[in-house]
């Protein structure tokens, strides 16, 4: 493939796969403490025969926008938003841990405390949260959480506090479903927890900006027609040069 040819098609492969980030992003406008991404390249010259003949685009790790989504007030027992830094280390059955900021909680039929995606939220004892069967469950602004037992004369007790730690946000990396996990498969230091600061009967929004993600939907289909037809016009180019005779 020519020089001109392949840098238009790794031009094409960029601006597609910008187009699935945007996307991705302008779905999850409404999904609880969801975070931004943005795709990210890196231009390399690619050599042939020890020479640089072309330019190489690169895809690099997404970049992912930090900022706190608006607190929303819900009203409901279970939902916690953190205000401020820090994020809930969740655990799923198998033991690998994540992190996240969406506060979305329930309780399984076993009682046990867990996020939206069936992970257990983590204690300050770095271990799961049960709670009585049937008990009212609320959670204090320092993450304690308190039950209260669906007997006569039950008294309210605290079960767990829920953990609360402040990792590194150069160090992480997307693990799915709104989680993250650090980086090279490096291990979650629950060492690393900070004082909760949290709102009870509340969520944080996601920090998507559906108007800047239109924008860029709209600029990433252009670039991608522009490459596309870079690419057919160089095919065209290639086609007719080599229908001259060479003998002329």
């Amino acid at each position: 493939m020519e020089g001109s040819q392949y840098i238009a098609m790794t031009g094409m492969l960029a601006a597609a796969r910008s187009l699935d980030v945007t996307s991705n992003n302008l779905a999850n406008t409404n999904s609880t403490a969801f975070k931004a991404e943005r795709a990210a390249y890196r231009a390399v010259p690619f050599f042939y025969q020890g020479l640089p003949n072309r330019v190489d685009t690169v895809a690099q790790k997404n970049g992912v926008n930090w900022q706190e989504g608006p607190i929303q007030q819900t009203g409901r027992s279970l939902d916690v938003a953190i205000n401020g830094p820090g994020f809930f280390v969740v655990q799923d059955a198998g033991g690998a841990q994540a992190y996240s900021r969406a506060g979305n909680l329930d309780v399984t039929s076993q009682g046990m405390l867990v996020n939206s995606n069936g992970q257990a939220v983590l204690s300050t004892g770095h271990a799961p949260i049960y709670v009585p069967p049937n008990a009212q469950v609320s959670i204090a602004p320092d993450g304690a959480v308190s039950v209260i037992p669906n007997t006569p004369n039950a008294q309210a007790a605290t079960v767990g506090q829920i953990l609360v730690v402040n990792p590194n946000l150069q160090s992480l990396q997307l693990a799915g479903n709104g989680t993250f996990a650090p980086a090279n498969g490096t291990t979650i230091n629950l060492k690393n927890s900070i004082a909760a600061n949290l709102v009870p009967g509340a969520l944080e929004g996601s920090n998507v900006n559906p108007v800047s993600s239109m924008v860029h939907m709209i600029n990433d289909s252009r670039l991608f027609q522009w490459e596309t037809q870079a690419e057919q016009m160089i095919a065209a180019d290639q086609k007719d040069a080599g229908s001259i005779p060479t003998n002329l």
